[in-house]
C-alpha cells in the first residue's frame, strides 16, 4: 500500500510539475493565457477535437510552451500518427528535456528502439536536476528502465549495474515497485549467475506471490542449479496460475517489456524438463 500511494503522488506531481502553475506567469500575459488554456483543454477527453484545438490555441500564444507538445503528441500516438507525434514529442523534448526525455524513452523502447531509448534516459540522469520517475502510470522506475533497455542491447552486466542502483537507493523495501525483483532476477539468469537470479526471484514472490511469469523463472534457474523436482514444481504453479489467474496479473501482460511468459512457453519447458 504504500508503494502505491507513493507512486500515485509521485506520477500527479510529476504531472503538475509538467504542466505548470500559470499564476508564475504576469496577468494578460501570452504565455499565462497559454497556460490556462491547456488547463482547460485537459478538461476535454484526450484527443479530442475540442482539446486539440485549445492546445494548438495556446501554443499559438506560447510556442515554447513545452507541455502543450507533449500532450498533443500522446493524442496522435494513441491513434497511430506517429511521425506526427513524434514531431510534436521531439518539440517538446527540445523545450523541457527534464520533463519529456523519459517519456520519449519509453516510447522509443515499445518500438524497439533500444539505443535511442537508452540515449534518452542515460542523458535524463546525467542532468543536474534529473529526479526519480517512472514508467506512465507508475509502473516501474525509469532508472530499472534503463536496465531493461541495456539487456535488450545485450549489456547483461549494466542491465544488472543499473537495477541494483535502483533498488540500493529507496529508503526501504516499501519503495521497491512489484516487479523490481522479478527483473532483477530474470537478468542474473540471462547472466548466468543462478544462485543470484533464484535469490531475487524468491523475493518478487514474497513481494507478490501470484505471478505467473516469476515461477517460470524460477523453473528455468532450478533446471540450471539441477533441482529438477522443484523445477517442475514451479513449472505447474505457474500453469496453475495461468489457468486459475487472468492473464493480466498472471502473465504481466501489461507490461509486455517485463520479460513476458505464455503458457505454451511454461508447457514447453515442463516437457523438456521431465523427459
Amino acid at each position: 500500500m504504500k508503494l502505491f500511494l507513493h507512486l500515485i503522488l509521485t506520477v500527479t506531481s510529476l504531472n503538475l510539475i509538467a504542466q505548470g502553475n500559470c499564476l508564475i506567469y504576469p496577468e494578460n500575459s501570452d504565455e499565462r493565457k497559454a497556460c490556462e488554456y491547456g488547463y482547460k483543454a485537459i478538461q476535454y477527453k484526450q484527443g479530442s477535437r475540442e482539446s486539440l484545438q485549445l492546445f494548438d490555441t495556446a501554443i499559438v500564444l506560447n510556442p515554447n510552451y513545452a507541455w502543450a507538445y507533449y500532450e498533443k503528441s500522446v493524442a496522435y500516438f494513441k491513434r497511430g500518427y506517429l511521425n506526427e507525434g513524434m514531431n510534436l514529442l521531439n518539440k517538446a523534448v527540445e523545450l523541457d528535456p527534464l520533463s519529456h526525455l523519459t517519456y520519449r524513452a519509453y516510447w522509443y523502447f515499445n518500438h524497439n528502439s533500444y539505443e535511442l531509448c537508452k540515449a534518452d534516459l542515460e542523458r535524463f540522469y546525467s542532468m543536474p536536476n534529473a529526479y526519480q520517475k517512472y514508467t506512465p502510470g507508475g509502473g516501474i522506475d525509469m532508472r530499472v528502465f534503463l536496465g531493461l533497455a541495456y539487456s535488450e542491447l545485450g549489456m547483461k552486466q549494466e542491465a544488472i549495474n543499473a537495477v541494483e542502483k535502483a533498488l540500493r537507493s529507496y529508503p526501504s523495501d516499501d519503495f521497491i515497485g512489484v516487479f523490481d525483483f522479478h527483473i532483477l532476477g530474470v537478468l542474473y539468469l540471462k547472466n548466468e549467475q543462478h544462485i543470484l537470479a533464484e535469490r531475487n526471484l524468491l523475493k518478487s514472490i514474497d513481494k507478490v506471490e501470484n505471478f505467473a511469469s516469476t515461477y517460470y523463472y524460477l523453473g528455468l534457474t532450478a533446471d540450471k542449479l539441477g533441482k529438477r523436482d522443484e523445477a517442475v514444481s514451479y513449472f505447474n504453479k505457474a500453469i496453475n496460475l495461468f489457468e486459475s489467474i487472468s492473464l493480466d496479473y498472471s502473465g504481466y501482460s501489461g507490461y509486455p517489456f517485463c520479460f513476458p511468459v505464455s503458457k505454451e512457453m511454461v508447457n514447453d519447458q515442463l516437457t523438456k524438463v521431465s523427459l
